[in-house]
């Protein structure tokens, strides 16, 4: 099995800086200046991107390093004793993979690539010592992030607890939409590397549901899906949907996507 050592190892790349990265405005030293980057430059390490279905860290693994996604998506399971995956989330660029681990010492879930993805590790000791010791605005911005983290776990409870299937599903999409929005993306076209059955268990559902829904809301008018790329169509008749309303509308003209692999 491939650890996050070895993955570290083996995919470690040749130069890259910080200031030529596309995620650099948003990801966790952008609140740094060029002299206190280049401070931080020297423990961070860019790696080899990796392909779909790579494993970044395995549940169990040994505590080590964070990883910053600079491009691509990640889906992140815990295995339970019998073999079955439960996804717990999906990681887009500029978040932050690890944060887990840093308790017990070993990663509680493992993460695997959706699409050629790519990522910068930092050595979590070192990278504590030199935020702590130098500057403490990235040591702080880490723990916005553990607190974004917890919140998006504890509403997930609510969401899989209250919703309905239909509303799980607007919901996960304006999640997204949001998500995209932050990161200076659209917010109303967008690729979903993921399955549909990794959206179904994370959703709770079953992928026959999942697909029926992704058709429904589709006849509604409220979204196009295109293989993995989706359009929303009506963001307040999706916010409609989440508040227990019912909408129904067909849409005037068909909505033609260009399919992107």
């Amino acid at each position: 099995m491939e650890s996050a050592t070895t993955v570290a190892k083996s995919n470690t790349a040749k130069q890259i800086t910080c200031n030529h990265c596309l995620a650099r405005k948003s990801c966790l030293i952008s609140t740094l200046n060029s002299t206190e980057n280049s401070e931080l430059s020297s423990i961070i390490n860019h790696e080899k991107p990796m392909i779909k279905g790579q494993r970044l860290f395995l549940q169990g693994d040994k505590f080590q390093s964070l990883f910053l996604i600079r491009s691509g998506c990640f889906k992140s399971c815990i295995v339970d004793e019998s073999g079955e995956r439960q996804v717990t989330g999906f990681h887009f660029s500029t978040d932050i993979l690890g944060i887990d681990g840093i308790d017990s010492q070993k990663y509680t879930c493992e993460v695997e690539a959706l699409e050629t993805s790519s990522v910068c590790s930092l050595a979590f000791d070192f990278f504590k010592d030199a935020s702590l010791k130098s500057n403490q605005k990235v040591y702080n911005r880490l723990l916005c992030a553990v607190s974004c983290m917890m919140f998006r776990e504890s509403h997930l409870m609510m969401v899989l607890g209250k919703m309905k299937a239909e509303q799980r599903l607007a919901h996960f999409l304006l999640d997204i939409s949001q998500r995209m929005r932050d990161r200076g993306e659209s917010a109303h076209e967008f690729r979903l590397s993921m399955a549909r059955y990794d959206i179904a268990n994370y959703l709770g559902l079953a992928v026959e549901t999942v697909s029926r829904l992704f058709k429904r809301l589709e006849e509604q008018g409220l979204i196009v899906a295109n293989r993995h790329r989706v359009r929303l169509m009506d963001m307040d008749g999706l916010h409609n949907v989440i508040a227990g309303g019912y909408v129904e509308r067909r849409r005037e003209k068909p909505v033609v996507m260009t399919a992107v692999v």
